[in-house]
């Protein structure tokens, strides 16, 4: 398996403030290392065959000696390094830092990165990460009942990460249910899941797709589908909730549709030459809708129109990432390369290439004219200021 980044998301400032480390209590640590197993009484010949009849009479200390305890690492408030008061500093965010969650799948194992930015220090390093059991496919941020990341993968189930706690190894939730003795009350995805998108207006809902060829919207209160939209004809492959409307959904499959979720079969979609890999609504006019296709394509359609209202060729590969800030459209591909647009003129401003494919950016809230990179070879994740086009690395 090659080292590469999925996915990545921004989450704006402000939201992660109270972290949390998982750690055992004095009070559990005392009743975990004072736990002795019971022990199987020995019969004469027993202790005889082992020697054991004369070893109480042998000196060894053996306190402490394989057990739990002499594992353990208490806190000592009077303890200083510099290097562990530097870490601690680490840990506690700013208000106005911002996180950035990184999908990492490397050769042997793969995480969820939380990395910190702060545009007015300048710093810029990896707060914390999650060991996950599945590669991950995309996430995505929700504030809904706290500090979130939903994660998908090939594992056809949503999992729920609390980002606020350090060192959890399983994830606060998960959303779908598969058993085995009782299929019946399966409910869910049944095969890998391509995007995820949280509906900031409706902030319980959540919707996904995925390879097995439908649309769900979660119900983050009960954590079940409330309602599932199938019939694309092939994956889903990319989703994205309306910026101003709580009810509009757009959905990149075989073709380009927007849903009025407020039923489930209401909906308009466009005849789309390939796949779409990407959908992006314009944050200033929420008429207009960006696609990118697997032919490389960027194409821009206004809803109210039965055609697009312009499309060119904007790279060799599939497009991977779509964002739009002010007159600016930015977009990457795996033809290793990342291209800024103008908007209006529809002319290329900068092309900047990459060693490695690019599979996943961002834009971020707080900071527009920063975009999170992620890909592949040496290139795997980094920062693009489109203001001057340079590259950021931790």
């Amino acid at each position: 398996m090659t080292s590469f980044i999925p996915c990545v998301k921004w989450v704006k400032q402000g939201v992660s403030l109270h972290q949390n480390t998982i750690k055992l209590s004095q009070q559990e640590l005392k009743e975990l290392t004072e736990t002795k197993p019971k022990e199987k009484e020995l019969s004469k010949s027993d202790k005889k065959d082992y020697g054991l009849e004369n070893y109480d009479e042998e000196e060894m200390d053996m306190s402490g000696a394989m057990s739990i305890g002499g594992l353990a690492v208490y806190n000592n408030n009077d303890f200083n390094d510099s290097d562990t008061d530097s870490d601690k500093l680490d840990e506690i965010l700013k208000p106005d830092d911002n996180l950035v969650l990184v999908g990492n799948v490397k050769k042997t194992e793969c995480s969820l990165e939380i990395y910190v930015y702060n545009g007015n220090d300048k710093d810029f390093y990896i707060h914390h990460d999650i060991i996950l059991k599945h590669p991950p496919l995309c996430l995505e941020w929700f504030g809904s009942i706290g500090n979130f990341c939903a994660l998908g993968s090939m594992s056809a189930m949503i999992d729920v990460w609390d980002l606020d706690l350090i060192g959890c190894l399983e994830p606060t939730f998960r959303l779908g249910r598969k058993k085995k003795k009782n299929p019946e009350k399966n409910y869910g995805h049944t095969d890998a899941i391509l995007d995820i998108s949280w509906n900031e207006h409706l902030p319980h809902i959540l919707a996904s797709g995925s390879v097995d060829e439908t649309t769900l919207l979660w119900d983050l209160e009960t954590n079940e589908p409330h309602t599932r939209m199938e019939n694309f004809g092939d994956h889903v492959q990319t989703l994205k909730w309306h910026p101003f409307e709580s009810q509009t959904l757009a959905v990149g499959s075989s073709d380009f549709y927007v849903y009025d979720c407020r039923t489930y079969d209401t909906y308009k979609n466009w005849n789309v030459k390939g796949k779409v890999e990407r959908v992006h609504w314009d944050p200033s006019n929420g008429f207009l809708c960006y696609i990118g296709t697997d032919r490389g394509q960027l194409i821009c359609y206004d809803c109210r129109a039965d055609k697009p209202l312009w499309k060119y060729k904007g790279h060799e590969n599939e497009v991977t990432g779509i964002y739009v800030w002010e007159k600016f459209i930015v977009s990457s591909s795996t033809d290793e390369t990342l291209k800024v647009w103008d908007r209006e003129n529809k002319h290329l401003i900068k092309i900047r290439e990459f060693s490695g494919a690019l599979h996943s950016l961002d834009g971020c809230t707080d900071n527009p004219s920063l975009v999170a990179v992620g890909g592949s070879g040496t290139s795997k994740f980094q920062l693009f200021d489109i203001n001057d086009f340079s590259l950021k690395t931790c």
